[in-house]
């Protein structure tokens, strides 16, 4: 058995504060509660403590290491770091980046920039790329996309996408993170390390939702590219027929701009199988975030799908496995994402095309 004493206890301390209060010393007070085994010299500490400032659980004002990072020059420097320039916008340094043209601690920063500059900190945003062309487009078309779509209509819009999802999607080891007291050396190499395929096996699906609900789940056969003439002959009759499903006759189709979307032929199949649809020229290119597939379905199923354990192992499998997340995804948020749809137009039109994500809460 060790000897060793454990750190005294709030309990403890108030103890011998008591006790100091009485009158009694350091050595009177161990040998009040000799099996406590507390050390003499922590006694006397909190003793001089309770006598300087009357507790033992409460420091002297100036008492305590002193400060060596966070020093109002270091602040300064901190703020003038991590904050772009009036005239050079997008200069900001990250955190470790300070840290080390400082020398101090990245942990000193965070405290400086949360603490002493009240700064708060938020995760990147990953965007699409836009050109100049984009932008007029994207403004143009959003619109008149707004013109057309009033709220009431927004609800007969049927979005429609595809998706690829990976056996063993790529890991962000930031925050996939594993903790141990021992060394990383002594950690079996099984939790430590996270295998991954070259050439992860992956599965490509399409499908559709709508205010009404979503539609089926259609897996792209393998090794296929969805090209127009795939496209047109496999998942648009399939995708109608949900739409029909869902909304009966009176719905809107949307598809986005890939090129089997766009083709001749295809922009003619929807034309003469649909009342009304969103045309090649109407909807805005490089528009992830006004598809509610894009923005919000598939985020949903692929956070679903992480959390899956054991995850699957083969082709056969995946597609198991999103089948059933695809028939337990509720329709609430899906409901939420589409009614956001108008105000994301809103927001693209406010910043003349360009990103908007920025704006959202």
């Amino acid at each position: 058995m060790t000897n060793k004493m454990a750190k005294l206890s709030l309990a403890d301390k108030m103890r011998i504060q008591t006790l100091r209060e009485q009158g009694l010393g350091a050595r009177a007070i161990r040998n009040t509660y000799p099996e406590k085994r507390w050390v003499l010299s922590t006694i006397s500490k909190i003793c001089k403590r309770v006598d300087s400032c009357g507790s033992a659980v409460e420091r002297k004002v100036g008492s305590g290491r002193p400060k060596t990072a966070r020093i109002a020059e270091n602040i300064e420097k901190v703020k003038e770091l991590l904050c772009s320039q009036e005239d050079q916008p997008c200069t900001g340094q990250s955190t470790r980046q300070v840290a080390r043209q400082l020398q101090i601690s990245q942990g000193s920063v965070r405290n400086i920039a949360k603490n002493d500059l009240k700064m708060n900190s938020f995760k990147r945003v990953g965007v699409q790329m836009l050109s100049e062309a984009n932008k007029v487009k994207r403004l143009t078309r959003s619109k008149a996309l707004l013109k057309r779509l009033t709220a009431a209509k927004c609800r007969r819009v049927f979005f429609t996408d595809e998706k690829v999802f990976y056996i063993d999607p790529p890991v962000n080891s930031q925050n996939n993170r594993l903790w141990s007291a021992g060394r990383k050396r002594d950690i079996d190499p099984r939790r430590l390390l996270q295998q991954r395929a070259k050439f992860s096996q992956h599965v490509m699906v399409s499908a559709g939702v709508c205010d009404n609900g979503k539609g089926r789940l259609h897996f792209v056969d393998e090794k296929v590219k969805v090209n127009a003439e795939y496209y047109m002959k496999s998942l648009l009759p399939q995708l109608l027929n949900d739409c029909h499903t869902l909304l009966g006759n009176d719905f809107i189709f949307q598809q986005d701009g890939a090129p089997a979307h766009t083709a001749r032929q295809s922009q003619q199949f929807v034309q003469n199988e649909c009342q009304e649809f969103i045309a090649k020229d109407e909807w805005p290119p490089n528009s992830p975030d006004l598809n509610p597939l894009d923005y919000s379905v598939w985020g949903l199923m692929l956070d679903s799908y992480n959390k899956l354990n054991p995850k699957p192992t083969s082709r056969s499998e995946l597609k198991n496995a999103l089948q059933n997340i695809w028939d337990a995804l509720p329709h609430t948020p899906i409901q939420k994402a589409i009614r956001s749809f108008r105000k994301r137009l809103q927001l693209c039109v406010r910043v003349e095309g360009g990103h908007f994500e920025h704006l959202l809460k």
